[in-house]
Order: C-alpha cells, then structure tokens, then sequence
C-alpha cells in the first residue's frame, strides 16, 4: 500500500477528530434550541386553555457555563412570555466551589412569570452536602421550592395542581407526600429531576412529569443514538412519552449545561415550552 496515501488518510483522520472535537466541544455547547410542545387534554380545566409553561433544566453552573451563558439564558426564557417558569434541578456541578455572586440573583431575579417560578433539587445540587447553597441562590431570585410538596395554580373558581419531588439519586423522594392533593379530578403536574422516575408515577393521578437529568445522553452517534446516559434516565431520555392508561405524559429536557465531558454532539442544548389546551387527547411537537 503507498505510504503517501496511508499518511493522507490518517492525516484526514486526525483532522476530522480535531474538527468533530472542536464542534462539540466550542459550537453545539452554545447552539441553544428551544422545544415546543402542544398538550391537548379533556382534563385541563377550560380556563387554563393556552397556559404556557417554560422549563430550563441542568445549568450546572460553574466550571464550564459561565454567568454569560446564563445571562444569554434568561433573555432567551424571557422572550417566551411564559406563564409558568420551572427549574428542574442541577443547578451547580459542583455547588460547594460556587461562591456567592449577586449577578447569579440578578439573573434569575430577571425571570417572570404570572404565575410564578418553581424549582426542584437535583442529584448533583446535594454533592458535598451543597444543597443549601443551592436552595439559597433560588430563594434569592424568587423562585419557589417544590420538595415533596405541591401548590394549586387557580384561575377563577378552577385549578391544577403543581408538584415537586426531592431527588431520587441523593435524598428522599415521597411521591405520595408530593401528590396528595391530587386526585382523578385534578389536573396534575409533577416536577422530578430523573425521568425514569416515571415507571412509579404512571400509577399515582398525574398527567404530567416534567424532567431532566440525562442530558438528552449529552453525546449522540448518528444511526445509534446516546453513548452514555446516567442512572435513572435510561429508559425515558429525550423529548415526550405517554405511558400508563390515564395517560402520563413524559416530557425530558436536554437541559442547557454539561457535566463530566464539555462536550455536546448531535445533542445540542434545549429549553423546553409546554403549551396546555383544553380538548381532545393530543400531542404535538412544533418544528
């Protein structure tokens, strides 16, 4: 075989590594997509026809997202006009090291919403034992923890109910605590960090789980699909399932940071809008 054509194809090789290496490590980390969904239901009471709710997910501020980012963040939440704003976990890689800035609080101070903002742990915001410094920084820009608990979002003489779960992985979840003011009447929504917390949630009156925590599997092969996805988030990983019989409509958020590796590939980073109708069972992605 020449040698001129095998120092020519490894030398394409390298590069092509070098390139790939650069895309995913500097471009689709900073390609933030937004994901529309449309969630038609019988059940949504009549006058919450049009609810908009906005949710971001795995910041992990920090090494690698920087308050630049989450101030481009913000703006682009903001733009939505959300009526709902939800924050599902992972809000530090490593919250210990975070030391306190006011711009973190004046960025998410920046976000509104009529309805208000709401906030769960994830399993990377109890490392080192930091989660009250997480819990902290969310206080102080307003944002209202849901930790085993609910609160009714009402409108006229009707509501639904809007609950939280404290993390599967690090703490002690209690779906039941979470769900108690929702019954076969109630239009419930369900914040969890891990999705496959999902195969215990079909069987409890919810109609909705929001999550995050796989990051989409942060780096996908084409034809294949994630390499690496973490416990608990193997089984439901990216964008919408409708699982159980009422049914439970699952919907994953990519998040917007990375952990471990810097790096995106064929995953870019996602904020998700979820609009609520009132109407005959449907679900539709927006292109």
């Amino acid at each position: 075989m020449n040698k001129n054509w095998i120092s020519a194809a490894a030398g394409t090789i390298i590069t092509g590594a070098g390139l790939g290496y650069m895309y995913a490590r500097h471009i689709e980390p900073a390609k933030l997509m937004t994901k529309s969904y449309t969630l038609t239901s019988e059940r949504l009471p009549k006058s919450f026809h049009g609810l908009k709710i906005v949710q971001f997910s795995d910041l992990h501020l920090g090494y690698h997202y920087s308050i630049r980012k989450l101030r481009r963040l913000v703006r682009h939440i903001q733009e939505q006009k959300a009526d709902v704003i939800v924050f599902t976990g992972d809000f530090a890689d490593r919250p210990i090291r975070l030391k306190w800035k006011q711009e973190i609080v004046d960025c998410l101070t920046t976000l509104q919403a009529p309805f208000g903002k709401y906030w769960i742990y994830g399993n990377h915001d109890y490392r080192d034992e930091s989660e009250a410094i997480v819990a902290k920084y969310m206080k102080a820009g307003g944002f209202t923890a849901l930790h085993n608990t609910a609160t009714f979002l009402k409108r006229g003489q009707e509501h639904i109910v809007l609950a939280g779960i404290d993390d599967v992985i690090r703490s002690t979840p209690n779906l039941h605590a979470a769900t108690r003011h929702s019954d076969e009447d109630s239009f419930t929504i369900l914040l969890a960090h891990e999705p496959d917390l999902a195969e215990n949630v079909r069987h409890l009156p919810v109609d909705v789980q929001l999550s995050g925590h796989s990051h989409g599997g942060q780096v996908r092969i084409p034809f294949y699909g994630e390499v690496i996805v973490p416990p608990y988030g193997r089984r439901y990983v990216d964008s919408h399932y409708e699982i159980g019989s009422r049914p439970l409509h699952v919907f994953v958020s990519r998040g917007v940071g990375t952990t471990r590796m810097p790096i995106r590939f064929a995953c870019p980073p996602e904020i998700s809008i979820l609009t609520l109708q009132h109407g005959p069972k449907q679900v539709e992605l927006k292109k």
